[in-house]
Formats: C-alpha cells, sequence, structure tokens
C-alpha cells in the first residue's frame, strides 16, 4: 500500500496501544497541514513562484496542473495565492471540526478504516461516547512496513515520502514521542538533515523547505 505524506505522518503518529496520537492535538493539525502542502507540491498541484516572476508575489504558492487526491483538491481554491506560512494556517485553521486540516484527518482516518489498515473503537460511558479511538486493523502489514523504513531512514536510507513525513514531524516538535526509544540528539540531528530535503528538483526542494519553515514557525507562535 503506497502512502501519501499525509498517510505515512497521521499513521506515525498514533500510537498503537492507546489508538490515539502521540503527540498534542494541535501540533498534529499543523503536521498534518504541512504533510498536505508537501504532497501537493509533490504531486505539482501547486509550486512555488520564483524570484521574478511575473503575475505573482515570489514566494507565493500558486496553483499548477499537476493532480492530487481528492482529499487534498479541496484545499486547492483556498490557498492558491498564499505564501507558504498563510498557506498553513489556512489548511491548519483554529482546529476544531470545521478546520480543513480536520477534515482531512477524518478521511484519511475513514480511509484506514476502510483498508483494515485501522480499527475504529469507542470508548462509552452510561451509553455516551466519550472517546473514540483508532486501532490496528487486520492490515497491519501496512504500518508494520512504514515503521520498518521509517526507522531506514532514520538511520540514513533515502525514501522521498517518508522522509518528508519524518522532516515536517521533525518541524512539529514530534519525533521524540514517536520514536522514544531513540537517542534524543541524534534522532533530532538527523529530522534536521531530512528537513533540508533531496528532491529531484530545484523548484520542488525549495518549495517543501518554505513549507517546512512555516510549520516550525506555526508551531512557535501556537506555544
Amino acid at each position: 500500500m503506497a502512502l501519501t505524506i499525509p498517510e505515512a505522518v497521521l499513521l506515525l503518529a498514533i500510537d498503537d496501544d492507546r489508538g490515539s496520537p502521540l503527540i498534542e492535538d494541535s501540533s498534529l493539525g499543523i503536521a498534518i497541514a504541512g504533510a498536505a502542502l508537501a504532497q501537493l507540491v509533490v504531486d505539482g498541484r501547486m509550486r512555488l513562484v520564483a524570484p521574478g516572476e511575473p503575475g505573482s508575489a515570489p514566494g507565493a504558492l500558486v496553483a499548477a496542473s499537476g493532480t492530487t487526491s481528492p482529499h487534498l483538491e479541496p484545499l486547492v481554491a483556498r490557498i492558491d495565492g498564499a505564501t507558504p506560512a498563510d498557506a498553513l494556517s489556512i489548511v491548519a485553521g483554529w482546529g476544531g471540526p470545521t478546520a480543513p486540516t480536520t477534515r482531512v484527518r477524518r478521511e484519511l482516518l475513514e480511509d484506514f478504516a476502510a483498508a483494515g489498515v485501522l480499527a475504529r473503537e469507542e470508548d462509552r460511558f452510561l451509553g455516551i461516547r466519550w472517546r473514540q479511538r483508532w486501532e490496528r486493523g487486520e492490515r497491519r502489514d501496512v504500518e508494520d512496513a512504514l515503521q520498518v523504513r521509517a526507522r531506514e531512514v532514520l538511520d540514513g536510507a533515502d525514501d522521498t515520502t517518508v522522509g518528508a513525513a519524518l522532516a515536517i514531524l521533525h518541524g512539529a516538535d514530534a519525533l521524540p514521542a514517536i520514536f522514544p526509544d531513540r537517542p534524543r540528539e541524534p534522532l533530532l540531528a538527523r529530522g534536521a538533515q531530512l528537513a533540508e530535503g533531496s528532491w529531484a528538483s530545484r523548484e520542488v526542494h525549495r518549495s517543501i523547505a518554505a513549507v517546512q519553515a512555516a510549520v516550525v514557525g506555526l508551531m512557535i507562535s501556537s506555544t
């Protein structure tokens, strides 16, 4: 099962034992928002305006001719022409059920449940649901393979999707919570290295770097 960057971010961020995110909810929302922007760039659906390019402000994200996931397509019209920082704020929103990142997260979880990767469980008290959990489903091989690949990338392997997911999670200060068995300083150093990126084109590298910087900036402003 090939995963997108937002899917990899979400699956890595969910605790296998508790069935809930390993990081605070707003941080996960920012991470998924950043992953969505990164995926739109990788898919060629958004691009960063180059310096000196006529028609749009330099450094703005603008719509391009690529195709992307139906979950991400509705974001394009909302962020077209925005800087990466503004686009991230738009997608992350203020949290809650109406935020774009909340919708994306919900739809990805539903996809995982439909595919058997995760199983939806509910905790109830006096007949009232007070917590929803997402535990491992029958397709445990998907999450297992992602975990193996993520650790390989942390050890130096090259993987565009998983590397981008780890870079976004590093920007959200989430790697220590997701990989608590790893020494903190080398883990953060590798996260910073992944944030530098290794992309097929200079334009994509520049765009992803801008998204990564926006994630870090929004994380700082929200704490």
